[in-house]
């Protein structure tokens, strides 16, 4: 059952201070008491990690973790797809192991696609897996709660040799090689309350975990030492800033296509279930469209019938060109009717210095331990298979990958 919208906005107006009387400061204080058990429970949890009491489980393949410590807002999923394609292009063969939120698997187990694009619906599977799946083709995307099955599954049904995990900072049962931990420009950390009191999953703290920070959503060069001087106060992990670029739009059936110019000066609805709609809104201004129309719909939230036909009436009565929405969005839309052509704002995401984020991956890659036992398992196979020893040359040459090849990935990268 999808979230209420109207409780939604009465508890926000209520953590944010927007709300006075005597039962918003009731529930207020309410949402502080268990914002502070959350703290103790999540410290509990952890505790027997950080003893070594509970092991933490290792693929035979590098893991690349991609997460945050809010409730969405930070791109994650637009990250998650930069990473899968320069890495696919290189020539790694790397797999997505998301958890599914929003779908009726629930943490369940469920291969969202394969070679050939999704299987499943977002209704089951979730709208960011399918997204995924939907603009990476040849990327295996799998859904579940225990990272370490769909990790495994990935590299015996699909030969992955790298899995990089969606929203995974607060996956602890499963070793990483690189923790990339995005944060928002627009909000770094939220009110600083953690959950239900506000948006933080854990506290800014938690950064110290963290192997390199990208702070996602700067367009306004004069605030990155204003940002960074705030991340310092909590790691010292290299810092990379990227932002998100418009690079066209697309039909929900993906046979019509336009340039970003054609949004100049057109009267458009922006439609959006996102966890940051403002970020998506402020993108489309910038493209020089005219937002006449908004709709805000909670993060994931499945669309009705009734949904489509109301958006469709406040379209036609404001005479607006299009309906614009994001790629996430896109993959819940396409049974619904419309009136009004809809179109999907295609979205690319730059870094400012790829070359040390590419060189800082390529360190963690090659010093991998899953990456060293992974060429073990191979030389092991090429001895079996050839009924001898092979020596390190043949080995090295025919390894998919090593740490010479890894080296060269990562300079190409760079220079792309």
């Amino acid at each position: 059952m999808p979230p209420n919208p109207a409780i939604i906005k009465f508890l926000e107006s209520v953590v944010y201070g927007n709300r006075e009387g005597r039962l918003a400061q009731i529930v207020r204080r309410t949402l502080w008491i268990l914002s502070g058990l959350y703290k103790l429970c999540l410290w509990g949890y952890r505790l027997p990690f950080r003893l070594k009491m509970r092991r933490r489980g290792r693929l035979n393949t590098p893991v690349i973790s991609v997460g945050n410590l809010t409730l969405g807002g930070t791109g994650k999923t637009t990250a998650v797809r930069y990473l899968c394609n320069r890495l696919q292009s290189l020539g790694w063969r790397p797999s997505v192991l998301s958890y599914g939120y929003g779908g009726s698997l629930n943490g369940r187990f469920g291969i969202v696609s394969g070679k050939k694009g999704p299987v499943l619906k977002p209704e089951v599977a979730g709208d960011e897996p399918v997204m995924l799946a939907s603009a990476m083709p040849g990327v295996p995307v799998i859904v579940c709660k225990n990272r370490s099955k769909s990790g495994k599954s990935a590299i015996k049904q699909f030969k992955s040799d790298l899995a990089v995990l969606d929203d995974g900072f607060q996956a602890w049962k499963l070793k990483r090689d690189l923790d990339i931990v995005l944060v928002s420009a627009d909000n770094p950390f939220d009110n600083g309350k953690t959950l239900p009191a506000g948006k933080l999953r854990e506290t800014p703290k938690a950064l110290r975990r963290a192997d390199c920070i990208m702070v996602t959503g700067v367009h306004k060069i004069e605030r990155k030492e204003e940002l960074l001087n705030l991340i310092r106060k909590y790691t010292k992990a290299p810092v990379y800033f990227a932002w998100f670029k418009p690079t066209g739009m697309v039909t929900l059936s993906g046979d019509f296509h336009l340039g970003i110019d054609d949004l100049k000066e057109r009267k458009v609805f922006a439609l959006s279930s996102i966890a940051n709609p403002l970020s998506f809104e402020q993108t489309l201004s910038r493209t020089g469209a005219e937002i006449v129309e908004r709709e805000r719909f909670p993060d994931h939230y499945m669309y009705s019938a009734e949904d489509a036909q109301r958006i469709n009436w406040r379209a036609i009565s404001d005479a607006v060109e299009f309906i614009v929405t994001t790629e996430k969005d896109a993959v819940k839309l396409k049974n619904h009717q419309f009136a009004v052509p809809v179109f999907t704002l295609k979205i690319d995401l730059d870094l400012d210095d790829e070359e040390g984020f590419w060189n800082l991956l390529n360190d963690r890659l090659g010093s991998s331990p899953s990456f060293q036992a992974g060429n073990k398992i191979f030389e092991n196979e090429m001895e079996a298979e050839s009924g001898g020893s092979a020596t390190s040359e043949e080995s090295g040459q025919n390894a998919p990958a090593n740490q010479t090849d890894t080296k060269n990935k990562a300079e190409e990268a760079a220079q792309a």
